[in-house]
């Protein structure tokens, strides 16, 4: 039954990639052969993938199975990308992007607690590295209801769940759609599972070869008084199709994984050998580690990994005033805390001036910006997202929770200091008296908001992180 498991899970994630401070690579050093990137935009003046640049003037785009443009890709969905790279390795010409939601339907449920949600039977987990559209308020899991009709795009993990990349709410009567792997297919009844989803094709005639372990993207407008999604189209979907010799640059978790030379990401089998390179920050590769692949395909349909990138795990984050900013050095500092991008950081601009492109030349003293990432073994935060918002009158710091001594502590290697008039809570949401923040704090991811004079955060709130 394990191994049961397990094989529905790697064809899972495979589904993701048919429709779809460290040492930095900027991406394959280009040889002019075809290339298939896969992951979440990051940036756009072209469209940025995986740290590469790629012109999109002649692509053809498509955006959930129909026509497209680059003006309605958002920062954070996960795309596929066709197209070649230059010798420069950072910049490249795309041929086709395919960008298309893993699950849109309505929220059934929601654990703010765990960071999770459920929609047509598909669970999605909320990470650090979760974009939210500006149409959740706030735009966090706390801004979801039950209810809310919502699409998302992400990565699939080990567990089969999604792990967003970017949540954004849609409007009532949207098509529901999901992405998945069929089980318990009845081709008397017409029907199969999705997960814990029901799927009643009984109307259409699926395009492809509909059988168990297929995958398939099912589209519909309705639910049956079963709770069973009425498909109105349902695509059985193929691999990445890329051939011998072609380059592949893939971003997503390791749900399967044998050794360092061998394991799965996306549904992609990846081998490495003596002359790949390994930039892992400190992060041990295993299931559920968020990599990226750069390599090219052999005969057999393995990647073989040129260089292989680990992004450390971490829920810190940073949301403030911008001190100064740096472009040459591509740092900036908020709250006294130095942040570095890199060509893979996602920028985003929710400010009243939605820019678009948006970069850190853009970003300037004085304005607001929430930056999320991994602290960096130098001090400061390596950025995976950088989001200029709308200025609160608040500033907030989340990181491991270090020096921690009655009423200060230390948050990404800024002090913080509680007061009387602090209040305390703990993962739950629930209260807290001061003595027992102090003593569960210690080593715990903790969020505080405040205010930052002359160095010092004084903290009006101050929670532990589930």
């Amino acid at each position: 039954m394990k191994r049961e498991f397990t094989t529905i899970v790697a064809a899972a994630i495979l589904l993701l990639a048919s429709c779809g401070g460290p040492t930095q690579l900027g991406g394959i050093q280009g040889s002019g052969s075809p290339v298939v990137a896969y992951g979440p935009i990051a940036g756009f003046g072209s469209i940025f993938v995986n740290g590469v640049e790629y012109a999109t003037s002649n692509a053809q785009i498509r955006i959930d199975d129909q026509p497209g443009t680059e003006s309605q890709l958002l920062v954070g969905q996960v795309v596929t990308v066709v197209g070649s790279v230059n010798s420069d390795g950072t910049t490249g010409t795309a041929t086709q992007v395919t960008s298309s939601g893993d699950v849109a339907g309505p929220i059934t449920q929601i654990d703010a607690v765990g960071g999770t949600f459920v929609l047509l039977g598909q669970t999605v987990r909320v990470s650090g590295s979760t974009l939210f559209d500006d149409n959740v308020q706030p735009a966090s899991i706390a801004g979801l209801q039950v209810g809310n009709i919502v699409e998302v795009s992400g990565f699939p993990n080990a567990a089969g769940e999604i792990v967003a990349s970017r949540s954004q709410r849609e409007a009532a009567g949207s098509a529901l759609e999901v992405k998945g792997i069929v089980q318990s297919l009845d081709m008397t009844a017409h029907t199969f599972h999705v997960n814990t989803l029901t799927v009643d094709y009984s109307a259409i005639t699926p395009s492809g070869s509909l059988a168990n372990g297929a995958i398939v993207k099912v589209s519909g407008t309705m639910l049956n008084a079963a709770g069973a999604l009425v498909a109105t189209r349902v695509d059985v979907l193929p691999g990445f199709g890329a051939t011998a010799n072609d380059e592949g640059e893939i971003e997503g978790l390791i749900t399967t994984f044998t050794s360092n030379s061998d394991f799965v990401v996306n549904g992609q089998r990846v081998t490495t050998n003596a002359n790949t390179q390994f930039i892992l920050d400190g992060v041990t590769l295993a299931v559920d580690v968020l990599v990226e692949v750069d390599g090219s395909f052999d005969a057999s349909g393995v990647l073989v990994a040129k260089s292989v990138q680990a992004t450390p795990d971490s829920a810190s984050f940073v949301r403030g005033l911008v001190d100064n900013v740096n472009a040459a050095s591509n740092t900036l500092t908020v709250l006294g805390v130095t942040i570095t991008t890199n060509s893979n950081t996602e920028f985003e601009d929710k400010s009243s001036q939605q820019m678009r492109p948006f970069n850190l030349s853009d970003v300037h003293t004085s304005d607001y910006v929430e930056a999320r990432g991994a602290p960096a073994q130098s001090g400061g935060l390596n950025a995976s997202i950088l989001v200029r918002d709308r200025p609160e009158n608040h500033s907030y710091l989340q990181g491991t929770a270090s020096n921690v001594a009655s009423p200060n502590l230390t948050v990404l290697g800024i002090v913080v200091v509680t007061s009387l008039a602090t209040q305390f809570s703990g993962p739950d949401g629930g209260t807290l008296s001061a003595a027992a923040f102090f003593s569960q704090a210690p080593n715990k991811t903790v969020k505080v908001r405040g205010t930052l004079f002359a160095g010092v955060f004084t903290a009006d709130q101050a929670q532990i992180e589930p």
